[in-house]
């Protein structure tokens, strides 16, 4: 069995509403055709995001590439629309919850596209021996990079809300210099270590703001913030919006 995580979520993406509403609708229809014709199974979809089953590796891999090329034909011509498409696919032997959860991590913190695990690789080319993956289309996760990053994730979302979490907090729990560290963090997402926590602080804020209407002070405070200037000064450089602001326009 193949797990699947599309996301297109990004909560500061805003444009016209009939502009939404019709890519909302376009990339629904493209996905829901497309998971069918490759005999995928949905088992969870929101605006922003779908969790699919497939029981063929072959149409798994086949699928996630299609939905990646169809993407760009349902995407609006906008200046403000900057909604990017993310798809994983993790082998599991069952519906597994850890598994998904992994999926998801991939899906949302790895800086390429497409990802897949080694084990979905292996077992892909096990299938089609004489195909090639196109390595230009789609990331494949070594074992180690699959260990590095959710020992790093399981650490972070035991400890983000600490006020003095710091990058030296995390080498000594994976036991890594701080070198390694930024190194294999970089190249997998992008950022550096303290971006990467500061950005995950960020967005859990964002989350408070959006669905629990929570006021600014109480949200620095949860999120680790050590004062709600600079969480107010750190969402505007990040967003391009005050939190006070972005609240105004989710009340």
């Amino acid at each position: 069995m193949v797990i699947m995580v599309i996301e297109i979520s990004d909560f500061m993406s805003r444009v016209e509403a009939s502009q939404y509403t019709i890519f909302t609708q376009k990339f629904h229809s493209s996905v829901a055709k497309t998971v069918q014709k490759y005999e995928g199974e949905i088992e969870k979809r929101d605006n922003n995001n779908y969790v699919v089953f497939f029981k063929d590796i072959t149409n798994a891999v086949q699928c996630a590439l299609d939905v990646r090329y169809k993407f760009k034909y349902v995407t609006p011509k906008h200046k403000s629309f900057s909604r990017k498409l993310n798809i994983a696919l993790v082998k599991s032997e069952t519906h597994s919850e850890k598994e998904l959860i992994k999926c998801r991590r991939y899906c949302e913190v790895i800086k390429d596209q497409l990802v897949i695990t080694s084990g979905v690789k292996i077992a892909y080319q096990k299938i089609n021996s004489h195909a090639e993956i196109d390595k230009s289309l789609i990331r494949i996760l070594k074992p180690k990079e699959e260990a590095f990053i959710n020992a790093f994730m399981d650490y972070l979302e035991m400890n983000w809300q600490n006020v003095e979490l710091g990058v030296h907090h995390f080498t000594k729990a994976l036991h890594i210099t701080y070198g390694q560290l930024f190194w294999r963090l970089t190249r997998l997402t992008g950022v550096t270590p303290r971006k990467f926590i500061k950005n995950f602080r960020l967005h859990k804020g964002m989350l408070l703001l959006h669905r629990q209407r929570v006021g600014i002070s109480e949200v620095s405070h949860r999120i680790g913030f050590k004062s709600a200037t600079h969480f107010s000064d750190s969402f505007l450089k990040t967003y391009g919006i005050r939190p006070s602001k972005y609240l105004q326009q989710h009340t």
